[in-house]
């Protein structure tokens, strides 16, 4: 999670203006997969959640499907390999995204053997019995010079390993990317990525995921660019307005004419509109992480528990409206007391330690 960058997102005060609901039009933008390629309808399709540790007293792995499953949620995403989990997940029915640790992007760009070596180590004994859909490559380092030169390499072994094992057409590599990655993001229709890693970094490694037929993953957080810019993007934008409000903000891109009644969709149609300026086609994204979270720094009155409900609420309503279906994986499972770094880092769970929810949420909302 990268908690910085959004100061950019300060413009929108001067953009989003008050409309009926009525005149508002369907949002352009292209048809995205679901599950990795796979088109579905199913609210159940597009819902993950990410199960990180850095907490004290959390459960173990074995308890962990079982708490998945009482959310109804049939998608989880790791931060690393551990046998414990993988094991964990079998002949369950929910599936897994793994992730190879960042310091091991550097080695496995030069040496496929390793690559193999971590297929047959934490693959193959599991792949039969555990649905294992994805592999991220690292987390949010394409900004990171001592990596991201290594990356796209060590997916392309990553992935040589895996069709070694004719594993390929089942688990799909890729890695996951903060929105830091664009320099210009508004409005979203000119938003184009860094000069820095644009050519030399995310053309081929989007080339790569393209050839493979494998998900841009990206973490999509609006509750910080609405921190970082406030008080210039008002609250309700950022948590989803209420279908029902009779007037709604908007903003409308001034040179597609596409209207947004919420941040998260601008922040997404921004990375479709990246993708574009490198002269590549569109591509299927997975929002690898999004979420609210409960508590923060005193002074951060927006990080509670009645707003965390609300936007993970209206995300999952959001998401069953949304005609260009994007699966998401909500940032988490638990709070992490034990991460470093702000305050707010470490309340973004579902659940508290102990596997209580803090909310009730429901993922089959009427709609």
């Amino acid at each position: 999670m990268t908690t910085t960058q959004y100061a950019f997102w300060i413009l929108l005060v001067f953009s989003i203006s008050m409309a009926s609901c009525s005149m508002i039009p369907s949002l352009g933008g292209p048809q995205i997969g679901i599950n990795y390629g796979q088109y579905s309808s199913n609210l159940e399709d597009m819902i993950g959640i990410n199960y990180g540790r850095y907490g004290s007293n959390l459960p173990q792995p074995e308890a962990i499907p079982s708490l998945v499953n009482s959310l109804s949620i049939k998608h989880v995403k790791t931060f690393d390999l551990d046998p414990r989990i993988t094991k964990s997940f079998a002949n369950t029915g929910i599936t897994l995204s793994l992730c190879i640790p960042n310091d091991k992007i550097p080695s496995l760009a030069t040496n496929l053997s390793q690559a193999e070596s971590i297929i047959r180590n934490f693959i193959l004994p599991y792949h039969k019995n555990t649905i294992i859909t994805t592999i991220s490559v690292g987390n949010e380092v394409s900004l990171l010079p001592q990596f991201s030169t290594h990356l796209v390499s060590a997916m392309v072994n990553v992935h040589k390993a895996i069709k070694r094992y004719r594993l390929h057409k089942k688990i799909k590599v890729s890695t996951t990317h903060s929105l830091a990655i664009l320099s210009r993001r508004f409005p979203p229709s000119t938003a184009i990525f860094h000069q820095s890693i644009g050519d030399s970094v995310l053309k081929p490694l989007i080339r790569f995921l393209q050839r493979t037929n494998s998900p841009l993953m990206v973490n999509v957080y609006p509750y910080l660019a609405y921190k970082q810019s406030f008080p210039s993007i008002p609250l309700d934008f950022a948590l989803f307005q209420p279908m029902n409000s009779p007037k709604r903000r908007r903003y409308i891109d001034p040179y597609t004419g596409v209207a947004y009644t919420n941040l998260f969709d601008i922040m997404l149609d921004s990375v479709d509109s990246a993708v574009k300026s490198l002269g590549l086609p569109k591509i299927p994204v997975v929002v690898s992480e999004i979420g609210w979270p409960s508590s923060g720094d005193p002074g951060e009155t927006a990080a509670n528990l009645e707003n965390a409900r609300v936007f993970n609420q209206r995300l999952v309503e959001h998401l069953k409206r949304r005609w260009n279906k994007v699966p998401v994986y909500i940032f988490a499972l638990f709070d992490e007391e034990q991460k470093t770094g702000a305050a707010v880092e470490k309340h973004w769970g579902l659940l508290y330690g102990n596997g209580s929810r803090k909310y009730d949420l429901n993922f089959s909302p009427p709609i």
